[in-house]
C-alpha cells in the first residue's frame, strides 16, 4: 500500500511541475490575476483549489480577478505566491516574506500565511529579531511575538551589538530593560545595553535617561562600577544623579531601604543562578557542596552530603540534586540518591541497572542520561541508561559504539555528544559519537585533534569546547572547539597551565573552568577575544567533581 501511495504522490508532483512549466510559458493560462498595474496569467483550477476567496469569484466565464488596495504588494511577491499555489513551497528573503504575508492575508490563503510565519521563526537571528518582533506586534501574530520576545531576552548580550538595537525606540528599550527574563548573570550587562543605546546619539537620547535608568536594578551594581560606568552617563540629569545617591544610601545604610521603594533590588531570573561544585577528590574524597552566586563570584560551603564516594555522577533536576554510582571502599555501585536543595533532605531512588564510576551524566527534557564508565570488574563499558524521575525507573537505551570512561559529554538540543576518554584497554580516545535521544540511535562525529581523558567539555551555542586533560604522554593545557555547523575542530588559546580532572561550564556567555588535580584555581574564557583570565579560586583543591547550575532561589534560606 505504501508503494502505491508513493506512486500517487510522485504522479501528483509530476503533474503540478508540468502545469507550472506551462504557467511559466504563459500557455493555456485561462485567467489573469490583476494586482495593481500588473497582470499575472494563471490557471483557474490552481486558483480555485487554493481557497474560498478565489472559488467564490471564479466561474466558467471569468477571465480576470482584480484585487483592490494592493499598492504595497510587489510583483515579486505575487509571482512567489503563485509558485506556492502550484508547489506548496517557495523560497524568499525576509522582506519578501513580510510582503507575501500581507498578500496572503488579503487573498485569505491561510496555508501560505502560516508557511511564511514558520519561515520567520526559522530565520530569526540577532540581526533581524527586533524587526520580526515589530512586524508580529503590528499584525497581531501573538505566537510569533511572544517567541521573538523570548528570543531577544535570551540573546540580549548579542542583540545589543546589532544595528537594529541602536534604532530601537525608547519605549521598546524600556520594555526590554524591565524584563525579568534577560539572559544575563550580572546586572552590569543590562546597563551596558542602555549605555550603548544612549551613546549612539547622546545629545538627542540623554533626555530619556530619567526614564530608562530606573529600569536598571542599581542596588545590584558594584559601587566601583557605578562610579566608573554609570555616573559619567548621568551628569546632565539631576534625577539620575539623585537615583545614584539613593543607591549608595541603599547599599550602605540598610535601615534606610524602606524609604527608597523606587529602587529595584531583586535579581533577574538568570542572575539568580548558582554554580554548584559537588563531591570531588584530592587530599580526600569529599561529599561537600560548594556554591558560587552568579552576582558575587564568591564561593562558600552550602552543605555536606557526608558522601565518601569517588567518581560519582550528579545532575540538578527540579531543584533536586541527584547523585549516581561511583566507588565506595573499592566497590563500584549503582546506588542513586536524591538531595532536595531546598529542604536539605535526602531520599534513595531506584538504582541504575549497571554499576558504574567515572561516567558522564546529563539531563534532557527532565530525564537523566548516564553514559559509559567503569563497572565493578574495572571494565570500561559502553552502556547508556535513561532515568525518569516521575516513574523512578531506569531503562537501557542504545549502547555507544565505543566503551568509554573518564570521558565527557555535551548536550546540544536533544543530542548528547560523548567525547574522548579511555577505551576498554586503557587507550586514550579522540573519537566522538552522538546519542540521538529522540531516535534512540548512535552515530559518529569528527574526532578531536588531540586524544584526551579526564578533560573538561562544555557546549555553548553551536560549539563544543574540549579543554585540557591527559593525552597518551602528558597532561594538556590545549583547547579545541567543535563547530556543529561546519563539523570541524579548531584549536584555540591554551589554558595558562596544564590541567586534568577539572570541570567547565558555560555561564554568562563565557566558559568557567574550575579546579583539577591539585588545583583550586578558576579560569574564565571569553570566546570573543579567545583569551583566558584568572577568575579567583575555590576553597579547596578538587578533581573529578561535578560542576552544575541551580536556581539561586533554592538558596534563599542561606
Amino acid at each position: 500500500m505504501s508503494e502505491f501511495n508513493d506512486v500517487n504522490d510522485r504522479h501528483a508532483k509530476t503533474i503540478l511541475k508540468r502545469m507550472f512549466g506551462i504557467y511559466k510559458e504563459k500557455m493555456l493560462c485561462n485567467i489573469d490575476l490583476v494586482v495593481g498595474n500588473n497582470k499575472f496569467p494563471v490557471h483557474k483550477l490552481i486558483l480555485v483549489t487554493n481557497g474560498d476567496f478565489f472559488e467564490s469569484r471564479i466561474n466558467d466565464t471569468t477571465t480576470e480577478i482584480i484585487l483592490e488596495d494592493t499598492d504595497d504588494i510587489t510583483a515579486e511577491s505575487v509571482k512567489k505566491t503563485i509558485k506556492f499555489f502550484y508547489f506548496g513551497e517557495i523560497d524568499f528573503q525576509l522582506h519578501q516574506a513580510v510582503n507575501i504575508i500581507k498578500f496572503s492575508k488579503m487573498i485569505q490563503v491561510r496555508e501560505l500565511e502560516e508557511y511564511c510565519l514558520a519561515y520567520l521563526e526559522k530565520i530569526r537571528h540577532n540581526k533581524n529579531a527586533i524587526f520580526i518582533e515589530d512586524f508580529a506586534k503590528q499584525h497581531g501574530y501573538l505566537r510569533l511575538l511572544e517567541q521573538t520576545k523570548a528570543y531577544i531576552a535570551k540573546n540580549y548580550l548579542k542583540i545589543i551589538q546589532e544595528d537594529e538595537f541602536l534604532n530601537m525606540s525608547c519605549e521598546r528599550l524600556g520594555e526590554l530593560l524591565q524584563s525579568d527574563d534577560l539572559n544575563v548573570a550580572r546586572e552590569e550587562r543590562v546597563f551596558q545595553g542602555l549605555k550603548i543605546w544612549v551613546q549612539n546619539n547622546y545629545e538627542s537620547r540623554k533626555k530619556h535617561l530619567d526614564t530608562l535608568l530606573k529600569y536598571i536594578r542599581l542596588p545590584l551594581l558594584p559601587v566601583q562600577f557605578i562610579l566608573n560606568e554609570v555616573k559619567p552617563l548621568c551628569y546632565d540629569s539631576l534625577i539620575c544623579c539623585q537615583m545614584l545617591l539613593d543607591t549608595f544610601e541603599y547599599q550602605h545604610n540598610p535601615e534606610k531601604r524602606p524609604l527608597l521603594p523606587l529602587l529595584n533590588s531583586k535579581p533577574r531570573k538568570c542572575c539568580q543562578q548558582t554554580v554548584l561544585i559537588v563531591g570531588g577528590e584530592d587530599e580526600s574524597t569529599s561529599g561537600e557542596i560548594e556554591i558560587c552566586y552568579a552576582n558575587t563570584d564568591k564561593w562558600s560551603t552550602y552543605h555536606n552530603l557526608n558522601n565518601k564516594t569517588a567518581g560519582f555522577g550528579a545532575v540538578v533536576l527540579n531543584n533536586k540534586l541527584i547523585t549516581m554510582g561511583g566507588e565506595i571502599d573499592g566497590q563500584t555501585t549503582n546506588k542513586v540518591s536524591c538531595f532536595d536543595l531546598v529542604a536539605k533532605e535526602t531520599a534513595e531512588l531506584q538504582g541504575m541497572q549497571q554499576e558504574r564510576r567515572y561516567f558522564a551524566a546529563t539531563v534532557i527534557d527532565d530525564q537523566v542520561f548516564v553514559i559509559g564508565g567503569r563497572n565493578n570488574k574495572n571494565e570500561t563499558i559502553n552502556s547508556v541508561e535513561r532515568y525518569d524521575l516521575i516513574t523512578n525507573t531506569w531503562i537501557n537505551v542504545t549502547r555507544m559504539l565505543t566503551a568509554r570512561s573518564y570521558h565527557e559529554s555535551a548536550v546540544v538540543g536533544k543530542e548528547i555528544y560523548a567525547i574522548g576518554g579511555l577505551d576498554n584497554i586503557g587507550n586514550r580516545l579522540n573519537t566522538m559519537e552522538i546519542v540521538h535521544t529522540q531516535q534512540d540511535k548512535i552515530t559518529t562525529a569528527p574526532a578531536m585533534k588531540e586524544k584526551r581523558s579526564s578533560f573538561a567539555a562544555v557546549a555553548m551555542g553551536d560549539h563544543i569546547y574540549a579543554i585540557g586533560g591527559c593525552n597518551p604522554s602528558s597532561i594538556l593545557k590545549s583547547v579545541e572547539r567543535f563547530d556543529i555547523k561546519s563539523q570541524t575542530w579548531t584549536s584555540l588559546a591554551s589554558l595558562p597551565e596544564i590541567r586534568h580532572g577539572h570541570k567547565a561550564i558555560a555561564f554568562d556567555e563565557k566558559i568557567i573552568c574550575v579546579g583539577g588535580k591539585n588545583s583550586k584555581s578558576v579560569m574564565e574564557y571569553d570566546p570573543d577575544t579567545d583569551k583566558w583570565t584568572d577568575h579567583g579560586s575555590i576553597s579547596e583543591a578538587r578533581s573529578y567533581f561535578n560542576l552544575l547550575v541551580a536556581s539561586m532561589q533554592i538558596m534563599k534560606n542561606e
